[in-house]
């Protein structure tokens, strides 16, 4: 990765920045009401964390949004990634494997265990990325839409 990028903590300044990610990733405008609110929602939950990279012009390029929560039939704190976005010209140089690496270094000195992402079966490279993270296929996801 580019020394030039610095991962921190996410801030509710950089909202704005994250909604184009999303839009990118989903390629489709979101509405910026409700994603400022959920937004303000993420950032204010105990057990919600929420990294971004971004280069030094402070332009953000990534995000990753990690929600915990205590399970019964884990016995424990289970983590589940719920966003982990990068913009299309800076995919492949190492942002999305040091948010992940930022997020365990967060989790190593809690009771954690374990971390979990769903994705899309649709999106095979972000699969691949992370099978090269250390993720194991272990469950399947059913949906119900409303």
């Amino acid at each position: 990765m580019d020394p030039n990028y610095t991962i921190r903590q996410a801030k509710l300044d950089d909202g704005k920045a994250v909604l184009e990610l999303v839009n990118e990733l989903e390629n489709r405008e979101s509405d910026p009401q409700i994603f400022s609110q959920i937004w303000a929602e993420y950032l204010g939950h105990m057990h919600t964390h929420v990294w971004v990279a971004e280069n030094m012009e402070n332009q953000v390029l990534g995000f990753l949004s990690v929600v915990g929560q205590n399970l019964l039939h884990h016995e424990g704190m289970v983590y589940e990634i719920q966003e982990l976005m990068v913009t299309a010209s800076c995919q492949g140089k190492g942002l999305g494997r040091k948010l992940i690496e930022a997020l365990k270094n967060e989790l190593k000195e809690k009771d954690v265990k374990s971390i979990e992402v769903t994705s899309n079966k649709r999106r095979k490279e972000a699969h691949a990325f992370y099978e090269a993270m250390g993720f194991t296929n272990s469950h399947e996801k059913f949906t119900i839409y409303f």
